[in-house]
This record gives C-alpha cells, structure tokens and sequence, in this order.
C-alpha cells in the first residue's frame, strides 16, 4: 500500500502523454527502506525452482553420497550430529517483455483516460521498474500504421528510444492505406522472438482477440509467463438505452438504434472477449486483470473521480 502522503503521478492530459511524463516515471516508485515499492503487477529479478548452486539458500535435506561437502550445514550437525546439506534455489536473470497495444481502438475513452494512455503508462512503469531490478526489457509497439520492436536490453540510452517512440504514437494519424497489425499477426512475432521463461505484459482491449490469437496465446503461455491486461471503457460493455449512435470508421460509417435486441447483442459480444480471456487465465502461468478507463490500479486522482477496481 502507498503511504498517505504518497500521490501516483497522473497524465496532465486524459488523451494523450508526453515524453517527459514517460521519462519521470523513472523516479516512481519512489525508494523507501531499501527497496522500491512495486506495481501490483510483479517485475524484476526471479527464483527458478531449479535446485543448483545458486546464491538463494532454500532448505536443507539429509546427506546423501556425491553431495559436495561446500555445502554441509556445520551448524545443524553440530546440533543434531547427524550430516545435511544445504539446498539453493538457483536465481536467473529472466527478460521482461512489454507488448502495448496503441491501435486506433485504443485510441479513445468516454470516461477516464484514452485507453491508449492508459497502456503507455503502465508499460513505462514496467520498463523502469525492471531496470531499477537490473534485468533487460524489451517491448513490441503495435501503432495506427506499424509496429515497432525492441529487443531486451538494460541500457538506457536504447530505453529513452523506446519512451520517445510511445509517447510519438499518441499522435500518429491512421492512414487510409494501411491496415493496422492484427493481434493474431503481432503474437505471431512474438512466437518468433520471445524466449523461453520471458515475462510478457501485454496491455491491449483485445477487441480481436480471435481463434488465432487465442492459439498464440496458448503456445506463448506453455513457455512464457504471461500477464494480460485488458483495457476497456463502459461504453464498450453496455450502451446506454434509448438512443441512436453513429459509429465512424476508416472507410465506412454506421447508425445503429439500440434496441433490446442490438443492446443484447453487443454486451454478449463484450462477454465473449472476457470469456475467452478468463479460459486462457486457467492456464498455468497466466494472469489477467481488466481494467476500466474510469476504474483503474494506476492512479488515485483527486476528487474520487476514478474507482479503483
């Protein structure tokens, strides 16, 4: 928990961030006794639960023959006069992935923060946290246009590339000529460079998250650790009743009334991306959390204007 005297930064702007709101993120959290508070999200360095002769101390067990005598515990034979060896859980350096999804969908919010900031901030906390832990983070930007992709790296100057390259996504048009990278085609990339034992953020609405995506996903999580966030805004789950709405789009334009029929419609099809979602939390190494645009972990703002979920 934050002390009470203790503000998380929050955007100047509810649409769009700044790279000099990305940059003093560097500072936060701030440290406190010794260590840095973390997000609720984990980061940083991490145990394998491969046994070795590694620098955790793990447990002790009775002596067995080929045991190397380095590790007796004196101290416990000395007490119990009978030999044990010292066990260790050997601590691996494990490269963190942030994969953002700044699309044109994310790029909206009628309540609250643009998802897209939303996003942007929370994969600048993840890449500043695991430095501040001294592991490498790479990240894949999925934009209006292209996508862009970071190797894992610990240096800093290749890091304030990438704060530079969020924070200009949140001004790129959309172009009439291109078809923004589908989810199913960017975890396609991921499937190429992603390697085993990475832990992966992924911070997207998912509003494609189809059959292929969703295979991705599986194959990623059998190697991977995977934590997914999905960013929604109210509108996305229901729409208020009684009224007509006009949706725009890159080439077309539609009208809809939102009818009981249309209004059952639209929140199964909502339902389904949560439900496809909560299936692959049932796989081993995967968490999801939902964040709302208007009821979110990042920032307490004043005026209680923001619901934490």
């Amino acid at each position: 928990m934050l002390a009470e005297s203790t503000t998380r930064p929050t955007p100047k702007q509810r649409h769009q961030i700044s790279l000099e709101e990305l940059l003093s993120l560097r500072h936060w959290p701030p440290a406190r006794g010794g260590r840095r508070e973390r997000m609720a999200i984990r980061d940083g360095h991490h145990l394998s639960h491969i046994r070795g002769r590694g620098m955790e101390y793990d447990d002790v067990r009775q002596y067995q023959p080929g045991d190397d005598i380095r590790h007796l515990d004196w101290h416990l034979m000395a007490r119990t006069g009978e030999a044990y060896t010292k066990l260790f859980r050997e601590e691996r350096e494990r490269p963190v992935f942030v994969i953002t999804d700044l699309r044109p969908t994310m790029q909206f919010a009628t309540r609250g923060h643009f998802k897209a900031v939303l996003a942007s901030y929370a994969a600048s906390m993840v890449v500043w946290n695991t430095l501040a832990q001294g592991d490498r983070v790479g990240a894949h930007l999925l934009g209006a246009d292209d996508d862009l992709l970071f190797k894992p790296t610990n240096a800093r100057q290749r890091v304030m590339g990438l704060m530079a390259e969020l924070a200009e996504r949140h001004y790129q048009p959309n172009s009439e000529r291109v078809q923004p990278i589908s989810l199913a085609a960017a975890l396609s990339k991921a499937e190429r460079y992603l390697s085993s034992g990475t832990l992966v953020y992924l911070f997207s609405d998912f509003h494609d998250v189809d059959a292929a995506a969703q295979q991705h996903l599986m194959r990623l999580a059998k190697r991977c650790e995977l934590k997914l966030v999905l960013i929604s805004d109210p509108l996305e789950e229901q729409l208020p009743k009684g009224r007509r709405y006009r949706f725009i789009g890159r080439d077309k334009e539609v009208s809809i009334a939102a009818g009981a029929t249309q209004q059952d419609q639209y929140q199964q099809q909502f339902a389904q991306r949560i439900a496809v979602l909560e299936q692959l939390h049932q796989l081993r190494g995967v968490e999801f959390a939902h964040w709302r645009s208007a009821a979110h972990p990042l920032f307490e703002c004043a005026g209680g204007d923001h619901e934490h979920a």
